[in-house]
């Protein structure tokens, strides 16, 4: 993680459904223009939003893959546990002009509810959702939403994906089965890159390898396996009992446990990289995660795992360095970082040859080609203004990740985020995907280096960190950037990821874009480095290799076992006289005569080499000691003279660095020849010997010199510290009177929002009263019901026709007796339910009382139903004016029965209202074929006669009676008969001429007679 880039995914907030998604999960629920029968998916989809159980899924998982590749699905939710408590969504490439028979396949390999997904449906543990075809989707606070397909640009899964991993972060799951291309590839990065897991089918068992090997090729999957192995991989990942967290490896005082030091102990020790400055949470998150893989529940058995098995620390080491990066990501900040770059050249720049640029954390080098690029198109574009060369650093500490960068091979769905402009410019096509071509290549220097822990490359015109100081702690992060102003030219520019700053070193840097945090150096003098960097750094990467560090001497090693190194090492050198020393000179091991060489003075006791030594190596030895600690190999000085007393021995000293964790040196004394006796050397010899000893004088001197630089540095260093705790602790003053004025801004909203929710408390209590007032005006009896038949609400005058109470409201109406001589109450209204049609009729309660009972549904204002109203409107009025009229009607009946002469009552129509039973019997007809008929249509048009019509349109038109008019009838069975007949108009309420009573006088026999006995009867 020290030179990863990947931005933290935080997904703590509580997830809320939409309205209408939470309307519809409600039982019974029904629209108007809802279809009685709907195709079994959408019915299974109605249920699951019916009866899902209201909770969180433990983590949602996506699965892509192709859709022809069945056998992949089957396998994987075959041997899927049950009750796994996990929302599955499948996202298979489906053909949109057909319907998906994806839901009702994968239902025969699973007992989960299966459904397609509907727009705003809110995942649910223990279900799977199948997208439809023609559709892309995206979910959203836990809740899927359907969009154009268009506008996933053909890749459904990895625009899913991606969403999937900024909503759910660390619990978004991705899986890859069997399909083609490499869909699915970038959604793997975007959810390792938010902390979820990446499952993958071993391409070797897959249909279609193409697309799992694309997604395994990244590197970043937490398995690959046989579809039927991922399901139980997975469910082991989730399903664990507990996960860590930072409290965890916390001891009461708040420094690391012992647990977490030996487990970085061991990551230092394998692989020369300490980790113990990075975040917790970030380390234990990278341990819970490989705990979890290897189904471990114990801190203790992990630990013991990890000491077996090299394999593991690699893998943990892994986890620490992810490596997830692309190509120009954020393309808004890499065009602004390319109008920095030209605007610093063209300004700062009159005489530039070399532009100095260093990617910090290059990972799999997408970042330092993306920095390469944007120059190399500046360099064509200034061409004509300015001419520069590229020194291109890019580092990082994963070998791994370094020798993938340098091979320049990325596969074709980069496609996806590189414009086809730069892909042409850029990149060639190969079979296995897109590679950088030679000259963007050719421009970027790949190497490890430790960001922190070796020595900066010096006077950059550029230096890129992106998303990498996130996983660090704070003190870290301020070394780092001290680092940075040092290998920076004033004016340089830092380049850093979206989510970091440049921290309180207001002098040291100034920002040019704060959104994506591109920074200038000021003009001031750089902050001194750390001893680790000034004097060590040149021997931090020896260290790192050989495992050599500065340790005192009470922690050295085991006697015998230095005894058996060093044995070992003097029998392959014929064991001259040796000591094995530490880095400080004190002795741990004495092998040989070596009082030669070595004497005791008077007065004390000592066990240092250095204060040991006689005078002709009293120099030479701590100084080739020094030599063999920087270099890391043999050093020897050669002919060196050593007085003993009247002799002098000529010897050559040979200081050699032990194998092993723990510097410890081997000191041999190798003579050239016996000893020598006779007078002391020419003066020739002293003078050399003298200025040799003069030069070692020198040389101590000069490193005392620089070691009290060095102290001279890191008091300033500790100076500028102290300043830069002291602005941290002004920043804190003013964060906190910024949160308290932040804090009064919050009050003061809330305080108008509870004035707003007053108001609205206010108007709802005011339209309350106002329906209650309104429901009890009516005087209609109303009872609301719920969809389950319980009740909600109900006004005073119900209770006339049911027996209600206010304690009965949540009770079933089933519950209540009713007043009514009516047995199907409860059938009406599950009816009106089920149909949604609004049922009216007359019901008698056993007082006798007559009501107007009304069954309608209760519809919301979104068209939802949600129960029905019975409302009972008291007819007892309207009753007594129907007997009233029935007994009016039949009085009129019986006058006009009484008669003798036929007559009608006809409407303004001329049609027959009534008719006397003269009429009935003269026309041989029932009262059922008369009443309603037209007077001119009667026995086959009898009364169908010019002059009738016109007189009787006379009366009905004018009001006017007509009497005394004769008529012949051709009357069946009767035969020809002469009437008489009166027509006079019967006035209403209000003066209009409704009715005509026409009466008919047989005077057939009358006028035989008159005419026999010559009597003239006038017409």
């Amino acid at each position: 993680m020290d030179d990863s880039q990947s931005t933290e995914a935080q997904t703590d907030d509580e997830q809320t459904a939409d309205q209408q998604s939470a309307n519809q999960q409600s039982a019974g629920q029904a629209t108007e223009n809802q279809p009685s029968a709907q195709p079994a998916s959408r019915q299974l989809g109605a249920l699951l939003q019916g009866a899902a159980p209201q909770g969180r899924p433990l983590v949602v998982v996506g699965i892509g893959g192709s859709a022809g590749a069945l056998d992949g699905y089957e396998r994987f939710f075959l041997s899927l546990p049950v009750d796994s408590g996990m929302a599955f969504v499948v996202v298979p490439h489906l053909d949109p002009r057909h319907r998906g028979l994806m839901p009702e396949i994968l239902q025969r390999c699973t007992s989960m509810p299966v459904a397609q997904v509907g727009d705003g449906v809110r995942v649910q543990p223990d279900h799977v959702y199948v997208i439809p075809p023609g559709h892309s989707l995206s979910i959203m606070n836990g809740t899927l939403l359907l969009e154009d397909l268009e506008l996933a640009q053909g890749r459904v899964i990895d625009s899913f994906f991606e969403s999937l991993a900024r909503d759910q972060g660390e619990n978004a799951v991705g899986v890859i089965l069997s399909g083609m291309g490499s869909d699915g590839t970038r959604g793997i990065q975007a959810i390792k890159e938010s902390f979820g897991l990446a499952l993958v089918q071993d391409p070797a068992s897959a249909e279609y390898p193409s697309m799992p090997r694309s997604a395994a090729a990244t590197g970043l999957a937490n398995d690959v396996l046989p579809a039927e192995d991922l399901a139980p991989r997975l469910y082991s990942f989730v399903t664990r009992s507990r996960s860590l967290h930072a409290q965890d490896f916390m001891d009461e005082d708040g420094r690391p446990s012992a647990p977490l030091q030996k487990i970085l102990r061991l990551v230092r020790v394998r692989t020369g990289h300490d980790f113990t400055r990075y975040k917790r949470s970030t380390l234990v998150r990278r341990i819970d995660r490989r705990m979890k893989a290897h189904r471990t529940e114990d801190i203790s058995d992990y630990l013991r795992l990890l000491q077996d098995s090299k394999d593991e620390v690699d893998g943990l080491f892994s986890d620490f360095t992810i490596n997830v990066t692309s190509f120009f990501r954020d393309v808004d900040a890499f065009d602004e970082l390319k109008a920095q770059l030209r605007r610093t050249i063209l300004t700062h720049k009159q005489d530039l040859e070399n532009m100095r640029v260093w990617v910090a954390g290059c990972s799999t080098g997408e970042e330092a080609y993306s920095v390469a690029m944007v120059l190399h198109e500046l360099g064509e574009e200034l061409a004509g203004e300015r001419a520069f060369k590229v020194q291109l650093f890019a580092t990082d500490i994963d070998k791994e990740a370094l020798d993938r960068a340098r091979y320049g091979l990325y596969p074709r769905d980069i496609s996806y985020v590189v414009s086809p402009a730069r892909l042409e410019r850029y990149f060639q096509l190969h079979e296995g995907g897109y590679q950088v071509r030679p000259e963007i290549r050719n421009m970027v220097v790949f190497a490890q280096h430790n960001t922190y822990g070796d020595p900066p490359f010096t006077r950059l015109d550029l230096l890129c960190c992106r998303n990498m100081l996130i996983y660090l702690s704070a003190e870290l992060q301020a070394q780092i950037m001290s680092v940075f102003q040092y290998a920076l030219r004033p004016g340089g520019l830092l380049f850093l990821g979206a989510s970091e700053t440049a921290g309180t070193e207001r002098d040291a840097f100034h920002a040019l874009d704060a959104r994506w945090k591109i920074y200038a150096r000021g003009d001031g003098p750089p902050a001194p480095l750390t001893l680790e960097h000034s004097v060590a750094g040149a021997g931090a990467g020896l260290r790192r290799e050989t495992g050599w560090s500065r340790l005192p001497a009470q922690q050295s090693s085991h006697p015998g076992a230095l005894m058996q190194q060093a044995q070992t090492t003097l029998l392959a050198h014929y064991a001259p006289p040796s000591v094995v020393i530490n880095p400080d000179g004190e002795i741990l091991l004495v092998n040989g005569p070596t009082g030669h060489y070595l004497e005791l003075p008077l007065g004390k006791t000592l066990t240092n080499a250095f204060e040991m030594v006689r005078d002709g190596l009293r120099y030479e030895l701590p100084a080739a000691v020094q030599q063999a600690l920087t270099e890391g190999g043999e050093v020897v000085r050669p002919n060196l003279r050593v007085e003993t007393g009247p002799r002098t021995r000529v010897i050559d000293l040979i200081v050699r660095p032990l194998p092993g964790a723990q510097p410890h040196l081997l000191v041999l004394f190798r003579e050239h020849g016996g000893e020598s006796e006779g007078p002391p050397p020419e003066r020739t010899d002293q003078v050399r010997l003298m200025e040799r000893e003069l030069q070692r004088s020198r040389e101590s001197l000069q490193a005392n010199i620089e070691d009290m630089a060095v102290s001279v540095e890191e008091l300033r260093s500790t100076n500028e510290e102290l300043q830069t705790s002291n602005e941290e602790l002004q920043s804190s003053n003013e964060e906190l009177t910024t949160s308290k004025e932040e804090l009064q801004s919050l009050n003061e909203e809330l305080i108008t929002i509870n004035a707003e929710h007053q108001r609205v408390i206010y108007e709802l209590a005011q339209a309350n009263n106002d329906m209650k007032n309104l429901l009890d005006s009516a005087g209609i009896a109303t009872v609301f019901l719920g969809n389950d038949l319980t009740i909600k609400r109900f006004t005073p005058r119900i209770t006339r026709v049911i027996n209600l109470m206010t304690v009965d409201l949540g009770r079933p109406i089933t519950d209540i007796s009713a007043n009514l001589r009516y047995e199907n109450l409860t059938r009406d209204i599950s009816r009106v339910l089920e149909t949604l049609e609004t049922l009216e009729i007359q019901v008698q309660t056993h007082g006798g009382q007559w009501y107007l009972m009304r069954i309608s549904p209760y519809r919301t204002a979104d068209n939802f139903i949600d129960g029905v109203v019975v409302a009972f409107t008291n007819v007892d009025v309207i009753k007594g004016m129907e007997r009233q009229m029935r007994d009016a009607l039949a009085y009129a009946e019986g006058v006009l029965n009484s008669m003798q002469d036929p007559l009608l009552v006809l409407d303004a129509g001329a049609r027959v209202v009534s008719a006397n039973r003269a009429l009935h019997h003269l026309l041989q007809m029932g009262a059922q074929q008369v009443n309603g008929a037209d007077l001119y249509a009667l026995a086959h048009g009898v009364f169908d006669q010019p002059e009738l019509r016109a007189r009787l349109g006379e009366v009905i038109a004018s009001g006017q009676p007509l009497s005394n008019f004769v008529i012949d009838l051709n009357v069946p069975q009767h035969g020809a008969r002469r009437m008489k007949t009166e027509a006079n108009p019967v006035s209403g309420h209000d003066g209009q001429y409704a009715l005509t009573l026409f009466k008919m006088e047989d005077v057939t026999e009358v006028l035989h007679r008159a005419a026999t006995e010559g009597e003239d009867f006038g017409g």
